[in-house]
Order: C-alpha cells, then structure tokens, then sequence
C-alpha cells in the first residue's frame, strides 16, 4: 500500500511542474502581470502604468526596450528568458497593436535587461521618455 501513495504522490507532483513546451503568454499574463496592471491593462492608481498606448513608445527605443526588461516585475518574474520574451511580445499585440513596428523581443535580449534590474522605476520611466535613456 505505500508504494501506491508513493507513486501517487510523484504522479501529483509530476502534473504540477510547469511544462516549457506548453507555454501560453496569455496564462503567464494572468498568472505574473494580471494582478498589478489589470486584466485589461490599464494598470492601477498610484502603481502599474497602463499599457495601451504606451508599451510601444518603449519598444521603439533601445533605451525603452533596456526599461522594459529592466522593471522588477519583469527581471524577476518567475519564467525564463524565451517565456518571458514571448510573453512582452505578446503584451505589445494585445495592449497596443498600433505599435507593430519594432522587432521582437528576444531572449538574449531579456537575459542581459534582467542582469540590471532597475533601481528607481520611477525615475528610470521619466528619462526615457523625457531624454530617451534609462
């Protein structure tokens, strides 16, 4: 009989371990980004700015793509650099779809943001769109 609970208990842990093929941008939205910017995205007072109509502004620059990536809540959410790439591209289709003119965000690219994480947001925010660096 123990060696079923055992095996049982491997079976349950087994189908809660994420599974990399299965990635879902839109599930990873709701799971890490949903609770501080909205289901849809307008962000909150006094917090998370609102996507629609700004992402694109950023993704247009080095120095806003270098903010995107360099926000707490991106540097250290819990997904990998691939993940986490697909997932700010899919935030600029869903959010702001007139912003289709930038290239994608790549995985390389999240990885080196995510070594530098912001210290200030809200400074880091200001002089990119003020002065274009971060």
């Amino acid at each position: 009989m123990p060696v079923v609970w055992l095996c049982w208990a491997v079976f349950m842990a087994a189908l809660l371990l994420p599974v990399p093929g299965n990635a879902d941008p839109q599930l990873d939205y709701v799971l890490h980004c949903q609770g501080c910017h909205g289901a849809d995205g307008a962000g909150s007072v006094d917090g998370a700015p609102p996507f629609a109509g700004n992402l694109g502004r950023f993704a247009r620059t080095e120095q806003g793509r270098a903010y995107l990536v360099r926000v707490p809540g991106v540097a250290h959410a819990e997904l990998d650099d691939q993940r986490l790439a697909a997932l700010l591209n899919w935030l600029l289709a869903r959010f702001d779809p007139a912003a289709s003119d930038f290239p994608p965000f790549t995985a390389d690219e999240v990885r080196a943001g995510r070594q530098r994480p912001l210290l200030s947001v809200p400074q880091a925010r200001r002089q990119v769109l003020e002065h274009g660096q971060p």
